[in-house]
């Protein structure tokens, strides 16, 4: 089985570091993570589009920012990867813009190498991730992003994994199977 992940959000916290740059960059203090109900901050109290957009734009230009992102999986879940990347049975397919200033595929890469993925395939799209899906033949697609996970649901036949979290929470569908830790992608392979 051809596995497909994300990265932000699976594999990296993204969400933390970037609150951090948004409270510096909003000088409104402290954002609460419950408050954030959908990464497009839609109805966020002092969190305009402006400001996200501007934030966004901001991280996606500076390698720094992407090369920090803490891990979330285990060492162990790492090794699991590991293997599966080595059978070529594992792709990452993530959102993250390229630039004309550093290589966010190298930047990307490296971070992946350093948590123990080998030789990792990485895919960028500003597409519908689920273009990629079909295109490369994935049957199990791991995402954060209710979006995205509808998308891939409706338009492929790839079983879809949600890890929870905050901010997809009030998301339900059908053919979307929530996971509450990234060790059910494992227990969904074997």
């Amino acid at each position: 089985m051809k596995v497909g992940l994300d990265i932000d959000g699976v594999l990296a916290d993204f969400i933390s570091p970037f609150l951090r740059f948004m409270e510096q960059y909003a000088g409104n203090g402290p954002i609460d993570p419950e408050s954030i109900t959908d990464l497009n901050f839609s109805d966020h109290p002092f969190l305009s589009n402006e400001i996200v957009t501007e934030c966004i734009l901001s991280v996606s230009n500076d390698p720094k920012f992407w090369r920090q992102l803490a891990p979330l999986p285990s060492p162990e879940q790492w090794k699991l990867l590991d293997d599966l990347s080595r059978q070529e049975r594992l792709v990452f397919v993530t959102h993250r813009y390229e630039r004309e200033s550093y290589s966010i595929h190298e930047v990307t890469c490296d971070w992946l190498k350093q948590h123990g993925i080998a030789q990792p395939a990485v895919y960028f799209t500003q597409n519908y991730k689920s273009e990629l899906i079909s295109k490369l033949k994935i049957e199990l697609f791991v995402d954060d992003r209710h979006e995205n996970c509808r998308d891939v649901a409706e338009r492929t036949g790839a079983v879809v994994l949600m890890p929870h979290r905050i901010y997809n929470q009030s998301f339900n569908h059908p053919r979307v199977q929530r996971i509450q830790d990234l060790a059910e992608l494992f227990d969904y392979l074997e």
